[in-house]
């Protein structure tokens, strides 16, 4: 009896110990904290690992830019909320209509944005996914910088490329990845 006690309030310390709040990809904290530095680094030829969605894969901005990372977020987070429109965000009203019907009758309960990458034509795709209680929508998402005179330039979204709602047990994760369904890009 003795022993359970030592070993659950060692756990327990070293539980607490580690528990502090980071805040995650999509805003928010990670469940239960974070882990050292020194714990999350590669040894012994391993690569890191970073957040990853089984269908589009790593999150986060990959090769592209912070600011089109911050912009994509930005325009994710106003299509979850069900119109599309959010300040700053320059978006072609038939597109952010197209859009918003595609994903409104999904209930979006959380979002995720990854893959960004530079396409031939100078704009920036990102992989996106809305999640509902029931069904998920894959696409992908495009944006374009335009010149803004002497002030620089502003994004656009030129854009937004949605799959059909899948079922959420559709292409579950397995540690083998036998049966995952990873979303292909379309260009």
């Amino acid at each position: 009896m003795g022993h359970k006690v030592l070993c659950i309030g060692i756990t327990v310390f070293f539980f607490t110990l580690f528990a502090a709040q980071t805040p995650g990809p999509n805003g928010g904290y990670y469940p239960g904290g974070s882990l050292p530095e020194e714990l999350l680094r590669p040894r012994y030829g391993e690569a890191p690992h970073f957040p990853q969605d089984y269908v589009i894969g790593p999150l986060g901005r990959a090769d592209a830019s912070e600011e089109s990372y911050r912009y994509a977020r930005l325009v994710a987070a106003g299509l979850a909320a069900g119109n599309g429109k959010t300040e700053g965000v320059q978006f072609s009203e038939q597109k952010r209509l197209s859009a918003v019907q595609g994903i409104q009758n999904l209930r979006t309960r959380s979002w995720r944005v990854g893959g960004g990458r530079a396409e031939p034509d100078g704009s920036v795709s990102f992989l996106i996914r809305f999640l509902g209680r029931e069904k998920s929508i894959t696409g992908e998402l495009y944006l374009r910088k335009e010149e803004a005179g002497d002030t620089g330039f502003f994004w656009v979204v030129d854009d937004v490329l949605l799959e059909p709602p899948r079922g959420l047990t559709e292409g579950k994760f397995s540690p083998g990845g036998a049966d995952m369904a990873a979303y292909e890009r379309f260009f």
